[in-house]
């Protein structure tokens, strides 16, 4: 490139010496470039990226490590490694993702920097980039690294699993709603109330102070809380990326997932989840229970990400193909499709009795969540906040004719509504 500029100087202002010393240039870096290919041969050179782990939360800290080896005989005067990434989806903490250096023969040279995870989801670390210059700088060579991408799986922020553990206590919960559960008489460890003896009752129920102090058989019973199947449908379409990147209406959906599945495996129910946006994106989570089974959770739906357009008929078709279990199922969608297929798609819930309830994050309200806009802005929100409310009433007519509940929520009370609602049906003792 020198070369070029200083003989074009030369021809433009007549100057034999600029002429010359390009020539020269330009007849060294011919003359190098197959001693240099000879000498720097690089596989000798080994460069791998080493993570203190590969499952991190969102705020949490990612610690980088690149180790360059040299295998060879010959020494590498000057040697740039650069690992990338992608700066809307980590913030560079500590240290720099590159190094200008040299290594000699069988030498080893390492650095190391500091992420933090700014976005929940599935991301590439990578790829590792190496460029090798002579001495002069006459001649280089560059070249990505195979195999240097990393997948890295991003919880959510720890702070908000921390929150819902807290929430999802039982003791937190009879606090904030009160002592609500569905009570069975049965044979469970709890008191229910006691009644005459009447025959075939086990004799072990009876109460026998009773039984003598009322001159008659009387049996005590206990109650149990029925366990029930929480499914949580979520949709994934792209439209749910609606918002600013950290607090999209997929993102609170999320959130909402793992507030309703750590409430309901505290309460002893099975959880299960689906994801859906169209044919290539449905993804499902069999129902299962326990402390395990919250991270398992947690860890499918770190991994989804919203992208196809909804397809709310086929979808549900997969899904009623999958399970068709009584549940209480909780359907979180911006319902942003066709009104008809998306009311058709609803509909095929009702042959297997299910108790339906539709979580519905409205747009407007998350994408100018906490944004200063102007009063042109502003008029121009409003206008479409009409037209889309307008859009959801129409599904909600019908969806309360099918005997379902819609709630349109926004970003202050759409994890409040999950909750209440889970409790409200627990209550009332619905999809038993």
């Amino acid at each position: 490139m020198f070369a070029a500029f200083f003989l074009c100087a030369g021809f433009a202002f007549v100057n034999y010496f600029l002429i010359y010393f390009a020539l020269l240039l330009l007849f060294s870096t011919i003359i190098s470039l197959p001693f240099f290919a000879l000498k720097m041969n690089v596989e000798e050179l080994k460069v791998h990226r080493e993570l203190d782990k590969e499952k991190v939360f969102r705020d949490d800290f990612l610690h980088v490590k690149v180790i360059i080896e040299n295998t060879g005989r010959h020494n590498f005067d000057f040697l740039e490694i650069r690992d990338y990434y992608n700066p809307q989806l980590f913030r560079l903490i500590l240290g720099e993702n590159f190094i200008s250096t040299r290594i000699g023969a069988k030498g080893t040279i390492k650095f190391s920097y500091i992420l933090e995870p700014k976005v929940r989801g599935e991301y590439p670390l990578g790829p590792l980039s190496l460029t090798i210059k002579d001495r002069l700088g006459f001649n280089s060579t560059e070249r990505i690294v195979p195999d240097s991408v990393t997948d890295i799986l991003v919880y959510p922020p720890y702070d908000d699993i921390k929150r819902i553990e807290i929430l999802g206590s039982k003791r937190s919960l009879q606090l904030n709603y009160g002592t609500q559960r569905s009570k069975q008489k049965g044979t469970g460890s709890e008191f229910y109330g006691m009644r005459k003896y009447v025959f075939g009752d086990q004799f072990r129920l009876i109460d026998w102070k009773s039984s003598v102090r009322q001159q008659k058989l009387i049996v005590k019973e206990h109650e149990t809380e029925r366990d029930i199947t929480v499914m949580i449908l979520v949709d994934t379409s792209n439209t749910m990326a609606g918002g600013a990147i950290e607090n999209t209406k997929f993102e609170y959906a999320i959130r909402a997932c793992m507030l309703l599945t750590k409430v309901s495996l505290t309460r002893r129910d099975n959880v299960g989840v689906f994801t859906f946006s169209d044919r290539k994106n449905l993804h499902f989570l069999k129902p299962n229970r326990g402390d395990d089974h919250f991270y398992t959770v947690l860890d499918f739906i770190a991994r989804i990400k919203p992208q196809g357009k909804s397809k709310m008929v086929e979808s549900i078709d997969h899904f009623i193909k999958r399970f068709q279990k009584r549940s209480l199922i909780f359907l979180i969608s911006d319902l942003e499709g066709n009104s008809k297929e998306v009311i058709e798609g609803i509909k095929k819930l009702i042959p297997f009795n299910h108790t339906v309830i539709i979580i519905n994050p409205f747009s407007p309200w998350f994408e100018i969540h906490e944004m200063d806009l102007s009063s042109t802005d502003k008029a121009l929100a409003e206008a479409i906040s009409e037209e889309m409310m307008e859009h959801v009433l129409i599904i909600k007519q019908d969806i309360q004719k099918m005997g379902m509940n819609l709630i349109t929520c926004g970003p202050d009370d759409i994890l409040n509504q999950v909750l209440a609602n889970y409790m409200e049906a627990k209550k009332k003792g619905k999809a038993y």
